[in-house]
């Protein structure tokens, strides 16, 4: 709130009671209403006008980062009001360095005053000068104080084996105090997965056979994703997780540890395998490009033979089939004639695909513009910035369950699981594009050994060529190379 006035005992006041999360009125039992209340005639006993209100509902205090404090700032500039009432210090900021940044560059330079009414004191006055900077380092340390607080009882629920997070339930458990109970159903389903994983099927099958069948995940079809969390999720052995350590939980598994660990086993036995089909073929042939030159006009694969020379040694060369009058290719029928395709010398089209892996070595971050263009329309930063934006919400949501024992928890599981859809529908729309990243970072490892491609035999270059490239259109003039990304 504020007013305008030309003294102090008829200044403008700006009430401000600027943030008060669900937290904090846990903690202390006032919400904002009751806030501007107790302000409000405060201002009325000192008979000041008040000419605006600040208030960021749902905001940390912990830095100034806060629509309505930005918005205070601009309006002391402007000259807005004369004075600024808040209710307790740390409703302006809890960081000292921030408490002393508007009190001294933001009101004192705009000859505004500051008061706090729970302190009982106001910038007017030289206790109150004296007091800011007291009270404002107090305010840190009892910000770091919560906050350690916070993690020990964290830790020691870990150690307990209770929950430390309530927002962010396991497939195929329920939330029962400080514990999980198994859904039997969902648990099932848990079971299920990771039998068919032993047994030797797909992340990727699975996925499809649990659609296929009508099982359905947390509300939403399964994904690859939504398989492959649960297959790594040591929480289904009988653990709680936190900060990289496991400790015996006081729910029951849903899976054995034997099972959980072989399956472990499992994924990185197949991730080489995924790797080095995707990016290995069987190196039968004795020349490098064997099987991957194309011909640009006629799509056949081009075929080596020796050239004879006349009192020269004989080179080799590609040529498309088509021209090779042999009636069992099978372009033949549609180019009785030929295509026009001439020919291309082995050691040159090897010497420019070398010198064309060279160039993307030196410049691996281009590989980048492939996937952008195909998933234009997705903003993958934006997203990862609103899905941290959740994780922060979630986070606070999970501090007041462990902080207070009166709380409302209907309310709370209603929040929860708002914030948990709008992250599955975040992921959803980031997961095509993750793919295609995870795939241009396989590919950047390979890439990194092509270096020093020229020290390596033939035979290194054959197999990182083989790695590297999907195949290579070759006309008379130009050569394209589709790469493995």
């Amino acid at each position: 709130m504020c007013t305008k006035g030309s003294d102090l005992g008829h200044e403008s006041s700006t009430l401000c009671p600027c943030q008060v999360s669900t937290l904090e009125q846990a903690e202390e039992g006032y919400s904002i209403n009751e806030q501007k209340d107790k302000l409000k005639k405060y201002c009325d006993i000192k008979d000041w006008t008040v000419v605006k209100i600040y208030s960021d509902p749902g905001f940390s205090g912990s830095n100034i980062n806060r629509p309505s404090m930005q918005q205070l700032i601009e309006d002391a500039d402007t000259g807005l009001y004369d004075a600024v009432l808040v209710y307790k210090l740390d409703r302006l900021s809890r960081s000292q360095k921030d408490t002393l940044y508007l009190i001294e560059d933001v009101f004192q330079k705009n000859n505004i005053h500051f008061i706090s009414l729970t302190e009982n004191f106001d910038t007017s006055t030289p206790f109150g000068k004296a007091m800011i900077g007291i009270l404002s380092v107090f305010a840190q340390l009892e910000r770091e104080q919560i906050k350690e607080r916070m993690m020990l009882g964290k830790v020691g629920r870990a150690k307990a084996g209770k929950i430390t997070a309530w927002s962010n339930i396991p497939f195929g458990y329920i939330k029962h105090k400080d514990t999980y109970e198994i859904d039997p159903l969902r648990a099932d389903i848990v079971r299920d997965i990771y039998k068919r994983y032993l047994e030797g099927k797909s992340i990727t099958r699975i996925f499809q056979e649990l659609n296929e069948e009508g099982h359905i995940g947390k509300n939403v079809n399964w994904s690859y994703r939504t398989v492959r969390q649960i297959l790594g999720n040591a929480t289904y052995t009988g653990v709680v997780n936190f900060k990289g350590k496991t400790y015996p939980a006081t729910f029951s598994g849903i899976i054995s540890k034997e099972d959980y660990d072989e399956v472990q086993r499992q994924l990185k036995i197949r991730q080489l395998e995924v790797e080095k089909k995707y990016y290995s073929r069987p190196f039968q042939s004795k020349y490098m490009l064997s099987g991957l030159l194309k011909c640009g006009y006629c799509h056949s694969t081009l075929v080596i033979n020796k050239s004879h020379r006349k009192n020269k040694a004989p080179r080799w060369r590609y040529n498309c089939p088509s021209n090779e009058g042999k009636r069992h290719s099978r372009t033949y029928a549609r180019y009785p004639h030929g295509c026009s395709f001439k020919y291309i010398y082995r050691d040159e089209v090897e010497r420019m695909v070398i010198e064309e892996i060279k160039k993307l070595s030196l410049d691996p971050e281009s590989i980048k513009a492939k996937p952008a263009k195909k998933k234009a329309n997705v903003n993958v930063e934006a997203i990862k910035k609103e899905l941290a934006a959740i994780k922060r919400k979630q986070d606070k949501l999970v501090d007041l369950y462990l902080l207070s024992d009166n709380l409302n928890l209907e309310e709370l599981n209603k929040r929860s699981q708002e914030l948990k859809n709008q992250q599955k529908a975040l992921e959803a729309k980031l997961e095509p594009v993750e793919n295609e990243t995870e795939n241009i970072i396989q590919f950047k490892k390979i890439l990194e050994k092509a270096t020093d491609i020229d020290s390596l035999t033939y035979e290194q270059q054959k197999t990182l060529v083989n790695q590297l490239i999907k195949s290579i259109d070759v006309t008379n003039d130009d050569l394209t190379i589709n790469w493995n990304f």
